[in-house]
């Protein structure tokens, strides 16, 4: 059976913005994900310095229902060669 992965290093650093934190002005650290309601996630962080938690709602598209899916599928898609 697999180890759980810690979410920081289940997600590459560059798929999210990290703040700073507001007490100490150091990087937090992604620590949650979770549904909020459909199209917004609620990002929980904590900075390794001091502690702090920090939690802000993030809104997102849903791949299968944006208007770059409806193009992409119309456009030129040929099999593999």
């Amino acid at each position: 059976m697999r180890e759980p992965q810690s979410l920081s290093s289940a997600i590459p650093p560059a798929a999210f913005e990290r703040p700073a934190c507001p007490t100490c002005k150091a990087r937090m650290m992604l620590v949650s994900i979770e549904p909020e309601r459909p199209g917004v996630d609620l990002h929980t962080f904590q900075c390794a310095v001091c502690g702090r938690v920090l939690a802000s709602l993030a809104a997102y598209e849903d791949p299968l229902h944006s208007k770059a899916l409806g193009r992409w599928l119309q456009g030129d898609l040929h099999p593999p060669r």
